[in-house]
């Protein structure tokens, strides 16, 4: 197994540590809250690393492939659903919040599954948005956990980007099969 591989199983064992101190945070005992922000930082670091380390060293799998995203999307997703749960924290995410986040991700993952069985191979691209909407749900997690003044702008701003990052996943997804039924 590549050290990559390793650095992302190490991210995802740290979700459910994430996790337990997420929902174990109160005001009263905030040793949770920082313990959590430590975990986050470390997973959310992680996850550069491995990708700097499989591209640097050739290191890339098709395990990498999987599990890089998976754990990505499990952090993000499950972040989001807890902090809704914990209402402790100073900025809270509503409830609603987390359903819009992880819908994006199940539609444009089973949309890609549909194009990838009916029309041929799926041809991936990374979109800015993507990546953009990732910063900003990580940096809306990090602002939620550090309890900023401007946690609340940055949730509406994540939500807004992830709104049109899914419209161009699916404006992509839609043009490839345009162009499959064209050929």
């Amino acid at each position: 197994m590549t050290l990559a591989n390793r650095i992302t199983l190490l991210r995802l064992l740290l979700i459910p540590v994430f996790i337990i101190c997420v929902m174990s945070y109160t005001r009263e005992e905030p040793v949770f809250r920082f313990v959590a922000i430590g975990v986050f930082i470390t997973a959310a670091l992680s996850d550069g690393l491995d990708g700097f380390i499989a591209r640097a060293y050739n290191q890339k799998t098709r395990l990498g492939a999987v599990l890089d995203p998976l754990a990505d999307k499990l952090l993000i997703n499950l972040a989001f659903v807890f902090l809704a749960v914990n209402h402790e924290f100073r900025t809270p995410v509503p409830a609603w919040f987390p359903v819009v986040i992880l819908s994006r991700d199940v539609i444009i993952v089973l949309g890609s599954y549909l194009i990838n069985e009916y029309f041929g191979p799926l041809r991936v691209k990374p979109r800015f948005s993507g990546k953009l909407t990732t910063v900003l749900q990580l940096s809306s997690i990090g602002g939620v956990l550090l309890e900023v003044w401007f946690a609340h702008p940055l949730l509406l701003a994540t939500l807004v980007i992830s709104i049109v990052s899914f419209v161009d996943y699916m404006y992509a997804g839609i043009k490839q099969v345009g162009n499959e039924d064209a050929s």
